[in-house]
């Protein structure tokens, strides 16, 4: 057999032979292109200091996008319950987002005093609109993408969007150190946006299916959302979550104040840093997939959350940089097993019916906790200090993960079907 004929029966072996490959597929490419823009948005904070924010500004730039998809998230998901075609209010609002995004660096350009304010208010506007999106394409991946692949196909999503974010990450870092203030940052979110619309070009082309037919009207969607309730399992995953999601954000709102107020660290750094933490994530997605096919959602869940304590410890004690990059880019071998475990616990803790309404519910205690935490983060800060936070940061993860292990969270045993 020729190679040249070898190589045409493994391409046509490699293409997709039903609606779920082809959607799948679709899910691969899309996630390339919003790497690059989600690589970028990883310099908000840093974009805001630079242009002068004070920490309890910082603090706000965390803080008010969770506020406002906690506030929405419950609202969005009655929305979505009765609408047939999902797809124009789902990829719109996400086009709307990234639009945003590629414009946020003219704020400097159009309001040249306070425009550290003017810019944290812009980016929290645009959680708006991105409320619509998150809830619903969360439940939208969970019909599109069998049970038995899920793990497989969102740990290869999430590696090939940090595989993205290294790279972007690092080049943005150089190209901020050598390009002048504003404009390498007005020039990089432009660049982010254009990229993104690849992004949008294949979340078009999935073949999404239409809903059951609409509820006729808004009423009676409240009333089967309310007539959705919290099952035992259920209820212990949502306040596990929030104390050990409260502890992974109370210092978000200080960990760029510390590096380029104290540390006084390069955009460079900034960008290598970051790498440091996405390559973590590939590396620690590779490990849990191949973990979990051999073990539980439920034991991944506990396994990976008593061991993110390292990060905020480690950089409470150590202001020596290479440290610091090494503890990031080990607590991110640890982020990807509870994140793959906890929404696959999810999936399985809701009926195709109600997905939606738990995932509303599930965001809600998150974004409610990330609200929480940076803006009592920084207010802690100003009373015992940065390394202070990021210690109780550490106990609370710890103590989040210890929940997890004690108060388990119990996933329904499908019966196997007799042959």
């Amino acid at each position: 057999m020729s190679y040249y004929t070898l190589f045409r029966q493994r391409l046509a072996a490699s293409v997709p032979t039903s609606t779920t490959d082809w959607n799948i597929r679709y899910l691969y490419l899309e996630i390339v292109f919003a790497s690059v823009l989600g690589g970028i948005v990883s310099f908000h904070s840093a974009f805001a200091i630079r242009l002068g924010a004070s920490q309890d500004l910082v603090a706000w730039l965390s803080a008010a996008p969770a506020l406002i998809a906690a506030i929405g998230s419950i609202p969005s998901a009655r929305f979505f319950a009765h609408r047939r075609r999902r797809k124009l209010w789902l990829f719109g609002s996400l086009l709307l987002v990234r639009a945003g995004y590629g414009v946020a660096g003219l704020m400097p350009l159009l309001f040249p005093a306070n425009a550290a304010f003017w810019f944290v208010l812009w980016i929290v506007a645009l959680n708006l609109p991105s409320i619509f999106f998150t809830n619903g394409f969360n439940a939208l991946l969970g019909e599109l993408v069998p049970e038995q692949r899920r793990a497989f196909v969102f740990s290869r999503r999430s590696i090939i969007y940090s595989i993205g974010v290294v790279l972007v990450t690092a080049l943005a870092g150089v190209w901020l150190d050598h390009v002048p203030f504003p404009e390498n940052y007005r020039i990089m979110y432009a660049f982010g946006f254009v990229v993104a619309l690849g992004s949008q070009y294949y979340l078009h082309r999935l073949t999404v299916p239409d809903q059951d037919a609409p509820l006729p009207s808004k009423q009676a969607v409240t009333a089967t959302t309310e007539h959705v309730t919290l099952s035992p399992a259920m209820r212990r995953m949502l306040f596990n979550t929030a104390l050990y999601q409260f502890g992974l954000t109370l210092p978000g709102a200080l960990f760029n104040i510390l590096y380029i107020n104290t540390l006084k660290v390069s955009d460079g750094w900034i960008g290598l840093n970051s790498s440091a933490a996405s390559a973590g994530v590939i590396v620690g997605y590779l490990v849990w997939e191949r973990m979990l096919r051999r073990h539980t959602f439920v034991w991944g869940q506990q396994r990976a959350s008593l061991l993110t304590w390292i990060f905020p410890f480690v950089l409470s004690l150590s202001s020596n940089l290479n440290v610091i990059m090494l503890a990031n880019f080990a607590v991110n071998l640890m982020h990807p097993g509870f994140d793959l475990s906890s929404f696959n616990v999810l999936l399985k803790l809701s009926r195709p019916e109600h997905r939606t309404t738990y995932i509303s519910w599930y965001n809600t205690v998150v974004n409610g906790s990330n609200f929480l935490g940076p803006i009592v983060g920084a207010w802690l800060a100003g009373y015992v200090g940065i390394p202070a936070v990021l210690m109780l940061s550490a106990m609370l993860r710890l103590s989040g993960g210890i929940l997890f292990n004690v108060k388990r969270v119990e996933v329904p045993v499908e019966p196997v079907p007799a042959h």
